[in-house]
């Protein structure tokens, strides 16, 4: 008993020196760091101040703050971005698109005849052997299931 109880005392001992002795999870912060949090809460404070969309209604907001392209600038760079008249699919993707539908409704149809006539599990059995079922299967199939 006293020596289980020293062992004890030992390994909780040396569990509190491991402990004193890992460095913490939280690392203080440098003494000589400058303050730069005032500052960034300033800077969002007025840069919030000087366009003020909270007054607004949200669709109103988004007019307010779209940058409409049309002025000296856009016209001298000659900045235009042609919208194009169709949707932009080509016959390729279309093509892409509806095979993998064929192979999606070809999946969905052959789920649908498994379901419909249920599950055999003797289909892929070989005439070599007996066999194996586990015994939840065999109460599947004693059930009608």
């Amino acid at each position: 008993m006293a020596r289980s109880l020293m062992a004890r005392c030992i390994a909780l001992a040396a569990a509190a020196v491991a402990l004193f002795a890992l460095p913490s999870a939280f690392v203080p912060a440098r003494q000589g760091a400058p303050a730069v949090a005032p500052a960034v809460a300033a800077g969002v404070a007025a840069g919030s101040m000087a366009l003020p969309a909270w007054a607004y209604d949200m669709a109103d907001a988004q007019i307010l703050l779209a940058r409409v392209p049309g002025g000296k600038r856009t016209k001298e760079l000659g900045l235009v971005v042609p919208i194009p008249e169709e949707d932009g699919l080509t016959d390729g993707q279309i093509a892409a698109l509806f095979v993998v539908a064929l192979v999606g409704l070809i999946a969905a149809v052959d789920l649908a005849k498994t379901l419909y006539f249920g599950i055999n599990p003797t289909k892929f059995k070989t005439a070599k052997g007996k066999g194996s079922i586990t015994p939840f299967m065999k109460r599947l199939i004693e059930n009608g299931y």
